[in-house]
């Protein structure tokens, strides 16, 4: 049981790993935000942001329900399988 989880984790870090060198911000809206004028330069920034937002946000509630499903199964809260 131990090795299974351990090499799933293993498996998800290398996808992660290989899918980074794939996935690149959209050519379109990274060119818009170049021709801007200077005025508009803090729109980078928010782009930025908005994409950190949205990635950070799936692993932060994966992390909290596996934590508090992870306390529930040591307390004896959850039925043995």
């Amino acid at each position: 049981m131990r090795q299974t989880f351990t090499r799933a984790w293993i498996y998800a870090g290398f996808l992660i790993l290989i899918a980074s060198n794939i996935a690149f911000s959209c050519p379109n809206c990274k060119e818009a935000v170049a021709l801007q004028p200077e005025d508009s330069s803090r729109m980078a920034d928010g782009y930025n942001w908005s994409v950190l937002f949205m990635l950070v946000v799936p692993f932060t509630m994966l992390g909290t329900g596996g934590l508090v499903v992870r306390q529930a199964a040591r307390k004896g809260y959850l039925p043995e399988m």
